[in-house]
């Protein structure tokens, strides 16, 4: 009764193995819950892998709600990135039991990797789409999955000072654009302050008890507290506006913790810096900090958009970005990442429970800005009372109104009908309280791939209010009743949650263990009656390696019994660390769990460490961001501290988080000096790990700052005039400029005036 996972026609599959909530046996020598996630992760990989091209590895690795590991793997198809290919492993509490399995590529891969089209002729294109765009990456290769059919692509980083941070994607063949998504979602918001508030802070406005986390002005410079206080209380005291921030990053960090079971915003025990003073009405994440400006107002009705609503979605953004499947785009899966930052503003105002701030449904109240009570600019619990769709229709409108459905569901989930009506006729709903209804959709978020949609939404919480509170289906009805409420009810495949029937759990105790060569090892096999009565199953292992035999004593029992497993091994058996799987065949339900055998000495603990992406040009004077990825090759995660060597006088570089486990990744944001002269430079970027070291390179061109209109992936024909510097230019041959061709640089191209 163990299923295949093959790829098809759906976006998620989901791999029932174990009784959902159960828990595992766990003796005191086994590895962490982490480590043995992993171990059972290899055992189902393959069940995803289409054809022998592909290959994945681990990107990052996080705990959940309740304990619940999710572990999400990057795919490559002959080597390279596959984006939308993801594969999320989520297993109990323990780690030995693979709870769902969930990718968002619908087809396989069978093309060729050469490209038609090149890189430059890719980056000219993916330049055009943004209106004076300040900078493009150098673009990379990879296979585009998430619109359906496999197509080879060129991805280039387009920025502008607008802000923006433009993914393109440029199909390899054709040349046309075939997808985008901008990092920039912006907001608006309100500047109340929360009172008189106690943060965590030292001299000045960071925090080092959250990593990553510090507030301050417009060039990221931290305030310094007077007298251990930050800010005089003003509406539009920037060191005010910090301390508003700190507050309602921290509380939300905390609620992450605490309620969610989610370590730091981005699941690694980091989060992103704050920056205030934005000359605008408005609030935005970037893709590497938040920044907040200010209402438009003048005079005494001046405040700065930092409140806690505010905050928490910004935030709540760089969650959706840091959850598998990444920030992604389009109207449908944009207007969910809006509604991800309303949820996460309304958690962190419910668990602060700040008298200055009370929890709501509303979305910037006290702006004066929106026509909502208060100036609301959304309401959750009715969107169309500000003009959005409270239901489905399958038509999705620009992002912001487009929070609008998730929104509605998320209110009847939390607090049903009392808070809201429902768009059907349905009964009413009792809701399940905010904090359950924050835990059923960070699981969700867990598990989510690329594009994200409100069918894959609806699928992945019911998933998760089967497993996090089962036996009960209470909670499960609840989510159920919610999508109904809001249009999107039944759907062919649906989870279905039942208290009914005989079931079972399987755990292994202990998990793992080891033995030379033509030795053997032992472990319990242990099962519980978790609901009706008992019943026969049968025991057996999966693929084993080479010159591994497996035994068991008894190999059938009634659940609720034990049995020993003996894994015999051979002299010519494979050293290192082998995943196992033990199948337990019942009378109506089957479970699966997984022992780690070691066979002689396993490999040590390494991992490799990338960018992404491996180079930029950027103006004196500017700044870019690239991301650091590490992947565990063997053996466990080891914590990684991150460095940069050989940057020229006056850039600096900065990393958020510093310190990251491997398999994780980092922001890493470089600043260049308005003094640093043209050229390009070689930045190597250091992890220091516990047992291994790695290094990547970045290269960093910098271009002419004040008086300089030419830019690098730019289509230049002859005698177009360009300054670099403050010297005019005329262009001798037709070309698409590249970093290095400055035209100082260049003078078969460049004629100077």
């Amino acid at each position: 009764m163990n299923p295949k996972i093959k790829l098809g026609a759906a976006a998620v599959l989901a791999l029932a193995l174990t009784q959902l909530g159960s828990t595992s046996a766990q003796a005191q020598s086994d590895p962490p819950p982490r480590e043995l996630a992993i171990t059972s992760s290899q055992g189902v990989l393959s069940s995803v892998q289409a054809s022998a091209e592909e290959d994945f590895h681990l990107a990052s690795a996080v705990e959940g709600a309740k304990g619940l590991q999710f572990l999400t793997y990057n795919r490559t198809y002959k080597g390279l990135p596959v984006h939308g290919g993801e594969v999320v492993v989520g297993t109990d509490a323990s780690g030995q039991v693979v709870n769902s399995v969930t990718t968002g590529q619908q087809a396989e891969i069978d093309l060729s990797t050469t490209p038609a089209i090149s890189a430059a002729t890719a980056a000219v294109t993916a330049r055009a789409q943004l209106r004076r765009a300040t900078g493009v990456s150098t673009p990379k290769l990879l296979v585009h999955v998430t619109t359906g059919k496999p197509v080879l692509a060129w991805e280039s980083v387009v920025t502008s000072a607008k802000p923006s941070v433009l993914h393109v994607y440029v199909d390899a063949q054709t040349g046309k654009v075939i997808d985008s998504y901008d990092l920039v979602r912006d907001a608006t918001g309100n500047g109340h302050h929360n009172g008189t508030v106690t943060i965590d802070a030292g001299s000045t406005s960071s925090d080092s008890t959250r990593p990553g986390l510090s507030c301050g002005n417009q060039s990221g410079q931290a305030y310094t507290l007077q007298g251990g206080v930050l800010g005089n209380g003003g509406a539009t005291d920037l060191p005010t506006a910090c301390a508003d921030v700190l507050y309602a990053a921290q509380k939300e960090w905390d609620m992450l913790r605490q309620w969610l079971g989610r370590n730091g915003v981005n699941g690694s025990g980091g989060t992103f810096p704050a920056r205030v003073g934005l000359n605008e009405a408005n609030a935005y994440w970037n893709g590497s900090f938040t920044n907040y400006g200010h209402n438009g107002k003048t005079g005494a009705a001046r405040k700065q958009l930092n409140p806690m609503d505010v905050v928490g979605h910004e935030y709540g953004h760089a969650i959706f970005q840091t959850t598998p499947g990444g920030a992604g785009g389009g109207n449908e899966s944009g207007g969910l990442n809006e509604s991800t930052g309303d949820i996460f503003g309304a958690l962190t105002e419910s668990f602060a429970n700040n008298p200055n701030d009370p929890a709501d449904w509303l979305v910037g109240e006290e702006t004066g800005l929106g026509s909502g009570p208060g100036g609301a600019i959304r309401n959750m619990a009715n969107p169309s009372a500000l003009g959005h769709p409270n239901c489905y229709t399958g038509s999705f409108p620009e992002v912001h109104a487009g929070a609008g459905p998730q929104n509605h569901w998320f209110v009847l989930t939390a607090a049903g009908t009392s808070a809201s009506t429902r768009c059907d006729s349905g009964p009413a709903i009792t809701g399940i309280g905010i904090q359950k209804a924050g835990q059923v959709f960070m699981t969700a978020l867990n598990n989510k791939t690329s594009p994200w949609t409100h069918l894959k939404a609806r699928v992945a919480t019911l998933n998760a209010a089967k497993t996090l509170f089962a036996p009960s289906c209470t909670e499960f009805n609840v989510v159920l009743e919610a999508w109904k409420g809001i249009n999107l009810g039944p759907r062919a495949g649906d989870p279905t949650c039942s208290t009914q029937g005989n079931d079972y759990s399987l755990s292994l105790d202990p998990a793992a263990g080891s033995a030379q060569p033509g030795q053997s090892v032992t472990t319990t096999v242990r099962t519980t009656v978790t609901s009706g009565s008992a019943q026969q199953i049968t025991l057996s292992a999966g693929t084993l390696p080479a010159g591994v035999t497996a035994s068991f004593s008894p190999a059938t029992i009634s659940a609720g019994q034990s049995s020993t497993l003996t894994l015999s091994t051979s002299a010519s058996s494979p050293q290192g660390t082998h995943s196992v799987t033990v199948n337990a065949d019942g009378a109506t339900v089957d479970r699966q769990a997984s022992y780690s055998l070691t066979v002689g000495q396993s490999q040590g603990n390494d991992y490799t460490l990338g960018l992404s992406p491996t180079s930029a040009s950027v103006a004196a004077g500017g700044s870019t961001t690239t991301t650091v990825q590490t992947q565990v090759t063997s053996g466990s995660a080891q914590s990684v501290s991150l460095s940069a060597s050989g940057a020229p006088a006056g850039v600096t570089v900065s990393f958020s988080p510093q310190t990251i486990q491997s398999g994780q990744s980092s922001t890493v944001s470089i600043s260049v000096g308005a003094s640093v002269a043209p050229n390009t430079y070689s930045i190597s970027v250091n992890g220091d790990g516990t047992s291994a070291d790695r290094s990547a390179t970045f290269s960093l061109t910098v271009t002419g700052g004040q008086g300089t209109t030419w830019q690098p992936w730019t289509a230049y024909a002859v005698g177009a005039q360009v300054s670099y510097n403050g010297v005019n230019y005329r262009c001798l041959q037709g070309h698409t400029s590249l970093p290095g061709w400055e035209p100082p640089n260049t003078p078969a191209l460049w004629q100077r005036l």
